[in-house]
């Protein structure tokens, strides 16, 4: 090939360096984007997860134990309201089997423990039924407008809840619950494909990390709003209406400034925006029917179902924690409402700071090659499942009514430790097989819906009358499914790229050494959101070129088919 061949080709085959536009700057359109995302999912996950302080607000606990034939009820039993009242010895009266402490809130609610843990399950039930068809929309619909109408769901729902309760009953907040819970299985995936859309490989980690801080922010800043709220004179409706706003007016920004992906953003600098066309992938809503996905080969993983068993057991708890936590700081801890929110929200502060130093701190030493992928996500792993279970144990031994300071610290330290959770099992299901990660992450997200579902019934079976040693025995439950699920992860857990992760598929692929014309890659199907697709494939260098056709070897085809394939579904 002449010098004159090559320079010409050259100029073909490569794309200019472009300037790159860092994600956090004030004028950073992605980072907009992102916060957008957090903030919505934080609107979507106060909406869901209220109810569980908001609960012991809206029932009359006095007259529900009045109800109950095993309960001795002493007339004189105060309403303890504060935390300095409990800490006197106020709780001394639990020794005495003829009395009672009833802690209420002013709610005017009997709703009984299983309606109760019905309402809670309401959201799982409606979440398991859409979660795995939700890729079907993702990926024929805009992710924005799907994102837009589940959140839209959660409004409705929420702002009619008050009504429903005070009129209807238990029943009716249990349809509407899973009403709701049928736009929760489009929220995550929604969000996933639009960040996929925006973010280059080497940011979504931290785009990610950004993103699901939504979650912590909900208890941290929602969790003291319902206590506040609910202590007002505005009672507990204002707390369902204050969440419908808010999220009514996330919801006309969404709707006025996101997009799906950059091209099609009008608000944008002209230096991001050609960093983002030299660097993202921009993918077809249109589903790929030449992907070939080898679930059987997936099911048969062991490093898959390990993350499996952790998506399970670590939804489960949590699923406890957010859920059931203020019922217990309430009943057992005897804390009054504002207490109640506070040792609700701190904890979860305490996790978004260790979350976000822990990530960064891992990702630096994978950088640097002192640690592989397979170690970091085991290290984080242990510590999320043997650090919690040990703290789970002390609360259960070391804390009661008269020490509520020492359970707050306790939890406080268990929600440290589960801040290493993202770089545990989510970043080992990024890293099994990147080819197939929408498929596995819908089986994972399934699986996670399973265990949020499964925490209502077995709280119910062992929760009965909502005593001290009843939450031991629960605690003691999470502890030891906790070491058992640390130590499966230990063994069969792995952050690095599989075998069947990264094989031919003989639909797709031609026999070793044979070229593939460039040209027929050009025929695969595109649309308006496809325009720059074909032109990735020049970021890679071509060894052997025809000057009369120009072509691939098989080696840099199955390189360019994965990065076009790259997956959208990221936690």
């Amino acid at each position: 090939m002449t010098l004159e061949a090559k320079s010409s080709l050259k100029r073909v085959v490569s794309r200019p360096e472009v300037k790159k536009f860092p994600f956090f700057h004030p004028f950073s359109r992605r980072l907009h984007i992102c916060l957008l995302c957090m903030a919505g999912f934080c609107c979507t996950t106060f909406m869901r997860m209220h109810i569980a302080i908001t609960m012991t607000c809206m029932i009359n606990s006095t007259a529900l134990v009045f109800e109950s034939d095993s309960a001795i009820v002493d007339n004189s039993s105060s309403i303890f309201e504060e935390v300095e009242l409990v800490s006197n010895g106020a709780c001394s009266a639990n020794n005495d089997n003829h009395k009672k402490v009833v802690v209420d809130y002013g709610g005017q609610l009997v709703w009984n423990s299983q309606e109760q843990n019905l309402i809670f399950s309401g959201t799982f039930w409606g979440s398991i039924i859409t979660v795995l068809p939700s890729m079907f929309f993702i990926n024929r619909y805009s992710p924005r407008y799907v994102l837009q109408a589940a959140v839209g769901c959660y409004i409705l729902m929420t702002a009619i809840t008050p009504y429903i309760a005070t009129h209807f009953g238990p029943y009716p907040v249990f349809i509407s619950r899973v009403i709701m819970g049928l736009g929760e299985g489009f929220i995550l995936p929604a969000n996933n494909a639009i960040l996929a859309n925006w973010f280059p490989s080497a940011e979504r980690s931290t785009a990610i990390s950004l993103f699901t801080t939504g979650n912590q922010m909900a208890g941290a800043g929602g969790n003291p709003v319902a206590a506040s709220l609910c202590a007002s004179s505005f009672g507990w409706p204002s707390i369902f209406y204050f969440a419908s706003i808010v999220s009514t007016i996330w919801s006309v920004c969404w709707f006025l400034t996101a997009s799906n992906q950059p091209s099609k953003c009008k608000v944008m600098t002209k230096t991001e925006k050609e960093y983002l066309d030299a660097n993202v992938v921009r993918r077809s809503n249109k589903t790929n029917r030449s992907l070939v996905v080898p679930y059987s080969k997936i099911l048969k993983s062991p490093a898959f179902l390990a993350q499996l068993l952790c998506q399970f057991v670590i939804n489960s708890i949590v699923t406890l924690l957010q859920i059931y936590l203020p019922n217990y700081f309430k009943d057992v801890l005897h804390l009054g409402v504002i207490a109640n929110g506070t040792y609700t929200s701190v904890p979860n502060i305490v996790n978004f700071a260790l979350k976000i130093v822990w990530g960064i701190a891992i990702d630096k030493a994978k950088e640097k090659k002192k640690i592989s992928g397979t170690f970091a996500v085991k290290l984080s792993q242990s510590i999320a499942n043997f650090g919690g279970a040990i703290f789970m144990i002390l609360i259960t031994f070391y804390v009661d009514c008269t020490n509520p300071q020492l359970g707050f610290f306790f939890f406080c330290m268990m929600y440290c430790c589960m801040g290493t959770l993202v770089s545990g099992f989510y970043t080992s299901l990024l890293s099994l097989a990147p080819k197939y990660t929408a498929t596995m992450s819908s089986i994972s997200v399934f699986c996670a819906m399973l265990g949020r579902l499964s925490t209502p019934a077995i709280v119910g079976l062992i929760k009965k009358n909502n005593t001290l040693s009843e939450w031991q025995t629960l605690f003691l439950v999470c502890a030891g499914a906790n070491i058992v699920c640390g130590a499966v992860f230990l063994i069969f857990g792995s952050g690095e790229l599989q075998e069947w992760g990264e094989e031919d598929q003989e639909k797709e692929m031609k026999p070793f050494g044979e070229k593939t014309p460039l040209a027929s890659i050009q025929n695969l199907p595109a649309d308006s959101e496809d325009v720059d697709v074909f032109q990735s494939a020049l970021d890679i260098d071509i060894p052997q070129i025809q000057l009369n056709e120009i072509t691939l070897t098989t080696e840099e085809r199955q390189r360019f088919q994965r990065r076009i394939r790259e997956d959208s579904m990221c936690l």
